[in-house]
């Protein structure tokens, strides 16, 4: 390893050229008696130039940046997901391209080739030691999981930084959902490393916790549910139809897991991105037909269910969905842990046509699907939660949470120092546009910072249904300081 760093991979495809990049970094940025290290890997991708790029060996042993760097870095959605290398200029990676970035596409500690957090590498990394008890194991568990965090990604950019553009160099930041959250807490904690920062459907909901999300978020899914019912309206009856036999049979997933009235609903998670809504009627229409044919459904029909969630791939998209709201800055509130807050919430009063009983299939109403959530069930449900159901409970009843988000110094970045921009979306399912629109008030407070490209038009992943235009309209915010 030289420069801080190893090349894992080079290659290139046409004019984009790609370098795998693995770095090593301290589990635990907070403590310095903790000297474990894990292994972090971004790629690279820039546009190959002859006059700099020519030299293969040279490439298999460094970076090589024009004199005049422009990074980006793509700061990935979940919690839990990582970053493909790209393999055409296409969609965002050509956007950017053209506009002269070289992009660094992180897969965050815990994911892809980054020390991968899953059902099988866990109990390696963390096995049980022999006399130890389930209750110490699981604590064991609970405090190495905690340095994967958003505090803790950002620390691995910022030690990527100093490493490929040394201490006075600054990246710029393209967040998009989580990446959004991660993005200010970057903005919170190393302000002066930062050129630009544009996020998509991500600006965290500071000062708010579990609770006040999960409120905003059920109203959201609520819109969902009838924009669908109402586009489908026979579904009404496919649903409970399919919910009714799922009621009454044990129903296993190819990989072993449950198909259970609650996880099907899960599926409400399609209607947060475009297409999703007429993808999820087709699915259920496939379901209906096989019950009608067959009296079950075919193992295609649950193989694509299976397929069409991510928290068994990407366990901690399981396990912090919740804990991303928390934040140990946040005084406001007197809540501390999360508490299964999407579960708990599913039954309050306002939220019933969520919650499957026989009056409501029997009635008038449609049952509502679900969205963005994670519940109690799921650890029975997914074949691969099993294993951490203990340590999800211990999650969720965890109170001492690293800080986040600094409120001052945010407040204190104004346009000239820091320029802010944001995709904020209307119709987002998962980020509340209300409670977007009432954080920029609180945090910025009219400064003319978070400039934003406020649209109907798109949902959550707008900016990979149109990079074109969503991207565009932020790159344009921040050459200009007004879209095109």
């Amino acid at each position: 390893m030289t420069n801080g760093y190893e090349v894992l991979d080079v290659f290139r495809i046409k004019d984009l050229l790609n370098q795998r990049l693995s770095f090593k970094v301290p589990l635990n940025y907070f403590d310095n008696g903790d000297s474990r290290e894990i292994t972090v890997v971004a790629n690279l991708t820039q546009t190959y130039k002859k006059e700099l790029h020519s030299d293969s060996q040279k490439l298999a042993q460094e970076a090589i940046l024009p004199k005049e760097s422009r990074v980006i870095c793509y700061v990935q959605g979940g919690p839990g997901f990582p970053c493909g290398a790209p393999l055409s200029k296409s969609s965002y990676t050509q956007v950017l391209l053209e506009k002269g970035y070289q992009i660094l596409y992180l897969d965050q500690r815990g994911t892809g080739y980054s020390t991968p957090l899953d059902g099988e590498t866990f109990e390696t990394l963390i096995p049980a030691e022999e006399g130890e008890t389930e209750e110490e194991h699981t604590d064991r568990q609970l405090k190495y999981i905690l340095n994967f965090r958003a505090d803790s990604i950002v620390e691995d950019l910022e030690s990527i930084r100093k490493i490929l553009l040394g201490k006075d160099g600054k990246f710029s930041l393209l967040g998009q959902s989580f990446g959004g959250f991660c993005s200010f807490t970057y903005m919170s904690k190393h302000p002066e490393s930062l050129r630009e920062v544009a996020v998509t459907g991500g600006v965290p909901p500071i000062n708010r916790i579990a609770d006040d999300v999960y409120t905003a978020t059920y109203e959201r899914t609520k819109e969902r549910n009838v924009h669908y019912y109402d586009k489908y309206p026979q579904d009404i009856a496919k649903v409970k139809n399919i919910l009714k036999y799922l009621y009454s049979h044990k129903v296993v997933l190819p990989d072993g897991g449950n198909l259970s009235v609650e996880r099907f609903q899960q599926l409400g998670i399609m209607f947060g991105f475009q297409g999703g809504t007429d993808d999820l009627h087709q699915l259920v229409l496939k379901f209906d037909f096989d019950l009608t044919l067959l009296g079950k459904p075919t193992y295609t029909t649950l193989s694509t269910i299976q397929a069409s969630y991510s928290f068994d791939t990407n366990i901690l998209y399981a396990l912090f969905q919740e804990a991303i709201y928390c934040d140990g800055n946040n005084k406001t509130s007197a809540q501390a842990s999360t508490n299964w807050s999407a579960d708990r919430l599913r039954y309050s009063s306002s939220n019933a046509q969520f919650v499957y009983s026989e009056e409501l299939v029997n009635s008038e109403k449609p049952i509502y699907l679900t969205g963005e959530m994670v519940y109690k069930s799921m650890f029975d449900d997914y074949s691969v939660l099993r294993k951490f159901k203990k340590l999800a409970f211990a999650l969720h009843s965890y109170e001492d949470w690293s800080s986040l988000y600094d409120v001052p110094i945010l407040s204190s970045l104004s346009w000239e120092k820091l320029p802010i921009v944001s995709a904020t979306y209307v119709y987002d399912q998962y980020v509340d546009f209300n409670v977007t629109m009432k954080v920029k008030e609180e945090v910025f407070k009219g400064n003319g910072n978070l400039k934003q490209y406020i649209t109907s038009e798109f949902f959550h992943n707008g900016i990979r249904a149109d990079s074109e235009k969503v991207l565009g309209s932020l790159l344009s915010l921040i050459e200009n300081g007004e879209i095109d």
